[in-house]
């Protein structure tokens, strides 16, 4: 089996304002295919809490062709690319009825000591599990990369989010997808209805954790945006919305 699938026929919860998929949306999507592909290939979270490991989403890069609507009826895929480094690769692609490409993304993956927070290097998996790729299919040459906003120009605060329940998953953190929200949710209403998104690129630098207090700062860039979420000197994540 070198790919994981799965048909979905889009909830309400997920649809937009404009009766569009949600771009976070798909990020929900993207993380349960992510855990559901781990399962038979024997690295999902159960698999590693007895190594006191868990799977941490370091970067994510998406392009949207076109969006779903409401009713529709779409086939996630995903597949696990193998190990490099520090990173685990996994790609996704969601399909029209047709089989027609609907949206693609790539992401990184890292290993977290439960009991340290830090990164660990995947050899801690050698001899555990298979660590070659599922299948080598990458679906961007560039795979994901580091976002570094254009230089001189100056973000403003567009917004402050203290992290909450509802945000938290159960690695005790704000789930990654929770990131993505806050960032749409300072963009102009305006631009969300009337213009889709075209691509979105997040790099996730520290956790976030129940309390704290994210400051959300904005820059516009032709049909760029960036939000960069800080807490204090730590720059929480990063992430490019383009339009």
């Amino acid at each position: 089996m070198n790919k994981f699938t799965k048909e979905i026929s889009l909830p309400y919860y997920m649809i937009d304002c404009e009766s569009r998929l949600r771009p976070t949306a798909f990020l929900d999507i993207a993380q349960e295919m992510a855990a559901a592909g781990a399962e038979p290939l024997g690295f999902a979270d159960h698999h590693l809490a007895p190594l006191n490991l868990v799977w941490i989403l370091a970067r994510m890069h998406v392009r949207f062709d076109r969006m779903p609507v409401r009713r529709d009826t779409v086939t996630a895929e995903t597949w696990h690319t193998g190990f490099e480094g520090l990173f685990s690769g996994r790609e996704y692609r969601l399909l029209d009825k047709d089989g027609g490409e609907l949206i693609r993304g790539t992401s990184s993956w890292i290993l977290m000591d439960i009991s340290t927070r830090r990164a660990v290097r995947t050899d801690r998996l050698d001899g555990i599990i298979d660590l070659s790729a599922q299948n080598s299919e990458k679906l961007f040459e560039e795979g994901c990369a580091k976002i570094v906003p254009p230089r001189g120009e100056v973000f403003s605060l567009a917004g402050e989010h203290t992290v909450l329940y509802s945000d938290l998953d159960c690695n005790g953190h704000v789930n990654n997808v929770k990131y993505s929200v806050w960032a749409f949710d300072v963009l102009p209403l305006e631009l969300l209805r009337a213009r889709q998104v075209r691509e979105l690129s997040i790099n996730f630098n520290k956790e976030a954790l129940p309390g704290e207090t994210v400051s959300l700062l904005s820059l516009q860039v032709g049909d760029d945006w960036y939000i960069e979420g800080r807490c204090e000197d730590r720059q929480i994540f990063i992430e490019k919305i383009s339009f």
